[in-house]
C-alpha cells in the first residue's frame, strides 16, 4: 500500500511509518514544519501553517495514497478541503481541550465526523470521541524496541521526572514526591527536563537539575544514566515517555487508572500518595534486585503491548478493510 502520514505528535506518526514501512509498504511521514508555540495560539504562524497545508494536500492530489494518515483531530479539515478520503488520529488535548472551544470544537467534530474511520491513542480519550464516532478503535502508542533497549542502570541514586510541567500531568504530585525523596535522602538526585507552562516554584526548583531537552534520537542514552523514572499523575495513562522508560527497563513511579484496557496492568508502581511513591523509590534505589525485577516486567509488558511492528500490523488490518469497502 502506498500510505502517507501528516503531521507529527510526540513521534507517534515517524514510529508508525517505520513499521509500516518493515511490513512493505510504501510509506512515508510530512510531519508539518509548522506548529502551535507552546502555551499560545501562534496566531501570526496561521498562514504559514495554511500555505503549508495547501501544499502538502497539492502533493496528496499528485501522488493517489491508498491511505491518508492525519494525526491531530482538527486538523482532518485538510481532508475536507482536499477532498480527499482521510483516516484520522486523535492524541489529547485535540479532544480534551479543543472540543470545548467554539471554532476548533466545531471544526474538531466535523473533521471526526468526515473521516474514513477514526483512532485514538490513550484510553482517557475514549469517551470524548465515543460522542462522535462510536466505532472509532483504539490504537496503543507505539515503542521501536529497537532503539529503546535495556541497559545496566548506573546504581548511583539516580532519577528522572520525565514529563513536562504542565497541569494536565500532574506536576504537583510529581514535585510532592520528590520533596519526599529528598526530605528521606538528601544525595538522591533527580533530574527533571525545563520544559512546560507550569515551571516549578523556586523552593522546588531547588530540589531538582533542570536540563535542556534533548533530541529524541538521545533519549536512550539519556534513560540509560537513570535508576528509575517518575512519570504523570493526573490523566492515569502511560505517555510516550513512560512507555519508551518501561521498554529501556527501567521501573517508573506514576499513575495508572486503566487496567480493564488491557488483559493484564501495567507493572508500573501506580500512585497519587506522596509518602507511597517517595517510599517506592527509596526501595528501587536501595534494592538492586528490586530495580532489575521491576525494569524486566515492565520492558517485557511494553513488549506485549506497545512493540511498534504489532501496531503497525493493527494499523494494517485497519487500512485494508478501508480499501474493501
Amino acid at each position: 500500500m502506498k500510505i502517507l502520514h501528516v503531521r507529527e505528535i510526540a513521534n507517534v506518526a515517524a514510529t508508525l511509518v517505520q513499521g509500516l514501512q518493515k511490513l512493505g509498504h510504501e510509506a512515508e511521514l510530512r510531519p508539518m514544519r509548522v506548529r502551535r508555540a507552546e502555551g499560545a495560539l501562534d496566531v501570526a504562524g496561521v498562514p504559514a501553517r495554511l500555505m503549508e497545508a495547501a501544499e502538502i494536500n497539492r502533493y496528496i492530489r499528485r501522488s493517489r495514497f491508498d491511505i491518508v494518515h492525519i494525526h491531530w483531530a482538527y486538523m482532518g479539515w485538510m481532508g475536507i478541503a482536499g477532498r480527499y478520503p482521510y483516516l484520522l488520529h486523535c492524541h489529547g488535548f485535540d479532544l480534551t481541550r479543543n472540543l470545548g472551544w467554539p471554532f476548533l470544537g466545531w471544526l474538531t467534530r466535523r473533521a471526526v465526523v468526515k473521516a474514513q474511520r477514526v483512532f485514538y491513542s490513550t484510553p482517557d480519550l475514549a469517551p470524548y470521541v465515543a460522542r462522535l464516532r462510536g466505532d472509532a478503535a483504539f490504537i496503543p502508542n507505539p515503542v521501536n524496541l529497537e532503539r529503546f533497549r535495556p541497559s545496566k542502570g548506573p546504581g548511583g541514586g539516580r532519577v528522572l521526572l520525565i514529563s513536562r510541567f504542565e497541569p494536565k500531568k500532574g506536576p504537583e504530585t510529581a514535585l510532592a514526591i520528590v520533596r519526599e525523596l529528598k526530605r528521606r535522602d538528601p544525595a538522591v538526585q533527580v533530574d527533571a527536563f525545563d520544559w512546560g507552562t507550569t515551571r516549578p516554584e523556586p523552593a522546588d526548583a531547588a530540589l531538582l537539575n533542570l536540563m535542556h531537552r534533548v533530541p529524541y534520537e538521545e533519549m536512550p542514552d539519556l534513560l540509560a544514566r537513570y535508576d528509575a523514572v517518575i512519570g504523570q499523575f493526573r490523566l492515569g495513562i502511560l505517555s510516550m515517555s513512560e512507555l519508551e522508560a518501561m521498554a529501556c527497563g527501567r521501573p517508573v513511579v506514576s499513575f495508572f487508572d486503566y487496567p480493564q484496557v488491557y488483559d493484564e496492568p501495567p507493572p508500573v508502581f501506580s500512585t497519587r500518595d506522596a509518602l507511597e511513591g517517595a517510599e517506592t523509590l527509596s526501595d528501587l534505589l536501595r534494592d538492586e534486585g528490586m530495580r532489575r525485577e521491576a525494569g524486566e516486567r515492565s520492558r517485557d509488558w511494553v513488549e506485549r503491548h506497545h512493540d511498534h511492528m504489532e501496531v503497525a500490523r493493527l494499523l494494517e488490518r485497519h487500512y485494508r478493510e478501508v480499501i474493501a469497502v
